[in-house]
């Protein structure tokens, strides 16, 4: 509530002999006065007690200059920074920027009088928790007392008052001050040590989680090592096992073929029509497990990566026409013409005859079986980086869930490739993935396009790289094909050794494995 102000003395002189500025003008025993700086014992020990934990702000509010000068003077020896308001709204802008360790607040102002004062500094969060002392000369009352404790104050001084009364105060409020910020500094502290140990803990337990999962993830490459090398160790035994099985087995199915060969050419005399039949479906069989033999072998040669290649100058489409030499038999038998669109002119290359010939040999083996008796067209065509050379035929064409299946091996597509009424043997289904690789080995791609019922396409691809574009005459003829090592003239080296005779010399494992009678569905790969 609002304090009516009396008149105030232009100084607060107490009556008992003592200064404004809380020096007894004379000494202890009445003698000369002593200087303001040398106090009484029992004055010094809270004096160098609140020096000691370094000086404080004080905020002095009061509206006479005169006051504040005593004031000034009265609290030098404790050695805090004393801060000057001459009115309420200057103390409070004061405490807008500042932090005070105590107020010492006049009850009597124009303006916001000492009570109004202390209630807005206590509404403000920041500084609720400043303690105030109010100083008064005239509002002595019990009921001015109250209420300065009511908005906030923790002491009610009188003035005149005792100057070592109100330097033992403030040194009190100044000590509590520094234990506050002791307790403040202290569970800040505490507060970055929980942080850092949780931040420890937190790191720690990372730690630990990483470290298992390393060792978790060590033990499963480890493990995963184990299992690879034993599946290494199973590869390489299983195409051991292929590769001494095929030469195993050549050698008798070439004396097979020799025998046979040796009675359907009439050798060992006249055969009658039935004899003669069985005989020649005894020679298909022969030549289709010899065929299964030799793609075994090519296939275990290509996991132990021992597929070598010859680079050499290779004519086309020379090559091309040579092939057609070789399966025109086959087209025969199954009703269909071989067509070749050159669009090159005539290139030679640097690579692999025998690979490309085995490569094509396949593709248009596939495409006379399963063409259904239609054209097959060979296109040689020269792009910017490489040749290309497609087989397509017009058959009943690849359905598109089985278009990627076939370059794995063992694949075969039965329903897509035969009638019910055609019982002839199938392929091995291992011809194409044993020409894909040759192909990327190359340096090119082999790739097809079906559709049901719209045929199907495959297109060869071999880098131009060293090509020649000028062919000799010579080149570009059709060479003479030397019988394979398999054809039906290995009978006639079958004849000069015994039937049971382990030699592999008949057969060369890096030659193209296609009978020389083509006709005979020798030549199948799919």
């Amino acid at each position: 509530m609002d304090v009516p102000r009396a008149d105030v003395p232009p100084a607060d002189v107490p009556t008992n002999g003592v200064s404004p500025n809380g020096v007894s003008p004379n000494g202890p025993n009445g003698g000369s006065a002593e200087s303001p700086l040398a106090l009484p014992n029992d004055v010094a020990a809270p004096v160098a007690r609140t020096a000691d934990a370094g000086p404080v702000d004080i905020l002095l509010v009061d509206d006479r200059p005169e006051n504040l000068l005593a004031l000034e003077a009265l609290l030098e020896p404790l050695g805090q920074r004393l801060v000057s308001a001459h009115s309420g709204d200057e103390a409070l802008r004061h405490l807008l920027v500042r932090d005070f360790a105590l107020i010492l607040l006049d009850v009597q102002m124009p303006g916001l009088n000492g009570f109004e004062t202390a209630r807005l500094i206590k509404s403000r969060e920041r500084s609720r928790h400043i303690p105030i002392i109010f100083l008064t000369a005239i509002n002595k009352e019990d009921q001015y007392v109250f209420h300065g404790y009511e908005v906030g104050a923790v002491d009610y001084l009188f003035k005149p008052f005792n100057p070592d009364v109100l330097r033992s105060k403030v040194s009190v409020f100044v000590d509590l001050h520094h234990a506050r910020e002791r307790i403040r500094k202290q569970e800040q502290a505490l507060r970055t040590a929980e942080r850092r140990q949780l931040e420890l803990a937190m790191r720690a337990s990372l730690l630990e989680a990483e470290a298992k999962s390393a060792e978790q993830l060590a033990a499963l490459n480890r493990e995963l090592k184990v299992r690879q090398e034993e599946l290494e160790k199973a590869m390489q035994t299983r195409s051991r096992f292929y590769a001494s099985m095929s030469h195993e087995l050549r050698t008798p199915i070439n004396a097979i073929l020799g025998y046979n060969t040796l009675l359907l050419d009439g050798i060992y005399g006249p055969l009658d029509e039935q004899q003669q039949k069985g005989i020649e479906r005894t020679h298909k069989a022969a030549k289709h497990l010899l065929e299964l033999v030799n793609d075994v072998l090519d296939l275990s040669k290509i996991e132990a990566g021992k597929f070598d290649l010859s680079v050499q100058p290779t004519a086309f489409p020379a090559l091309i026409e040579d092939l057609f030499v070789t399966v025109q038999p086959l087209a025969s038998e199954h009703g269909c013409t071989l067509s070749l669109q050159d669009d090159t002119g005539g290139v030679v290359l640097e690579t692999d005859p025998r690979r490309v010939r085995q490569i094509l040999l396949n593709l248009l083996s596939n495409a006379i079986k399963f063409g259904h008796g239609k054209p097959i067209d060979v296109r040689c065509t020269r792009r910017d980086t490489h040749l290309e050379i497609s087989v397509s035929d017009h058959g009943p064409g690849i359905s598109t869930d089985d278009l990627p299946r076939i370059f794995d091996e063992f694949v075969q597509l039965e329903h897509a490739a035969r009638s019910q009424q055609d019982t002839r043997q199938t392929g091995t289904g291992l011809g194409l993935p044993i020409s894909k690789r040759p192909a990327d080995l190359l340096g090119g791609a082999l790739v097809a396009e079906s559709a049901p019922g719209e045929g199907s396409t495959f297109r060869l691809t071999i880098p131009l790289e060293r090509a020649r574009t000028h062919v000799r005459e010579a080149d570009m003829a059709p060479r003479r094909r030397e019988p394979a090592p398999d054809d039906d003239a290995a009978p006639d080296a079958a004849l000069n050794a015994p039937p049971d005779a382990s030699t592999d010399a008949a057969t060369d494992e890096d030659a193209v494995h296609v009978s020389g009678d083509v006709g005979d569905d020798a030549a199948a790969r799919l």
